[in-house]
């Protein structure tokens, strides 16, 4: 079969691609990666071609600046799909489908499948209304948590797969679930939400029953407020590669996934970091009134932070930490991880048994 992944995005950007890569025989099948390159870099990626679209893009650049750059994105991409015979089009993001919408759904109607990783606008009606077509047209589509059921519209083609990255999380890794002081709480990944991180700082800075780790793109911010405020019980690491993850994950006696809420974004995902505490029986702290937490709370797992009451937040937490059951946790994590396996296990039946492996 001939399978193209379309996406308007950098490669390192296609969080989990490694759900389909890991499902596509390259001697039976031909996969193309066509796809927006904004930081004009190589990257490496298994396939049988690769089409690297370059439109370099910085946030800084004005929204008409960008709308070019997308629109020669969806031209480039265009005459690729055109001068080729694509059984099968893997749709990466909501964004990629509602650019690709025309020609999904005319010319590769049911022969394409949506990726859905994150809320896109659909309480606009006209997003509403596109996203309604995309879905209903599509082999099947996948969300990255089921919480967004909440604000997509309604159909039998949503498929749930988990994001758990087999790489980092496979059985020969698991770590040994053990309680050390002071407890070091780790945020690990793209740094962002600076306002709900310091208000974070602010209260457990400087209290020696703890060490607050950042690690990631982006913690040039925290770690300026930090020597502002001679924050010490603190540190960071300004990125890493994807290999190093499970090595800052055995540094983390609780991962920090503290991300706000009051947004439908926040408030229906799933996060990468709930499946590491989840696999690697790492508690987690997350935010009241999220899915995420409603997820995992029922492990013991989880500690959920009110970050508009933070006074005592120290005191709380280290008394969670000392009372955590490990035995019954782990037992219930692992009930967990079972159930999640086997909807993935689903999803990936259904794609092998679709294009015939």
């Amino acid at each position: 079969m001939r399978i193209a992944i379309l996406a308007a995005t950098n490669i390192r950007h296609m969080t989990l691609i490694s759900h389909y890569l890991k499902n596509i025989n390259l001697n039976k099948h031909d996969l193309d990666i066509i796809y927006m390159d904004r930081y004009s870099i190589d990257e490496e990626i298994l396939c049988t071609n690769k089409y690297k679209i370059e439109c370099k893009m910085s946030q800084k650049d004005s929204k008409v600046r960008k709308v070019r750059q997308y629109l020669k994105f969806k031209k480039e991409a265009t005459d690729i799909i055109k001068n080729k015979d694509y059984e099968l089009i893997i749709v990466w993001g909501s964004y990629t489908a509602h650019l690709f919408k025309n020609i999904l759904i005319k010319q590769f109607k049911h022969k394409y499948i949506l990726n859905i990783r994150d809320y896109f606008f659909e309480n606009n009606r006209y997003i509403f209304h596109r996203m309604s077509k995309l879905v209903k047209n599509s082999l099947f589509t996948t969300v990255s948590s089921d919480g967004f059921l909440n604000f997509l519209p309604k159909s039998n083609k949503y498929r749930m797969i988990h994001s758990l990255n087999d790489g980092i999380l496979s059985n020969d890794k698991i770590c040994v679930f053990k309680k050390n002081y002071p407890i070091k709480i780790s945020f690990i990944g793209n740094v962002r939400f600076f306002d709900v991180n310091k208000k974070l700082i602010e209260v457990l800075g400087n209290d020696k029953r703890f060490i607050l780790q950042y690690f990631g793109t982006g913690t040039d911010m925290l770690q300026q407020y930090a020597q502002e405020n001679n924050i010490s019980n603190i540190e960071f690491l300004n990125g890493f590669n994807v290999n190093q993850t499970l090595d800052l994950l055995k540094q983390t006696d609780i991962i920090n996934n503290i991300y706000g809420n009051n947004n439908v974004a926040l408030d229906t995902a799933l996060s990468i970091r709930l499946y590491y505490s989840l696999f690697l029986k790492i508690p987690i702290l997350t935010t009241v009134d999220t899915y995420t937490n409603e997820f995992i709370e029922e492990t013991g797992l989880s500690y959920a932070v009110d970050i508009n009451k933070l006074e005592g937040i120290g005191s709380e937490i280290f008394k969670w930490y000392n009372e955590l059951n490990t035995n019954e946790i782990s037992e219930k994590a692992e009930n967990k991880v079972k159930e999640i396996k086997y909807t993935n296990q689903k999803v990936y039946n259904e794609f092998l048994s679709l294009i015939g492996d």
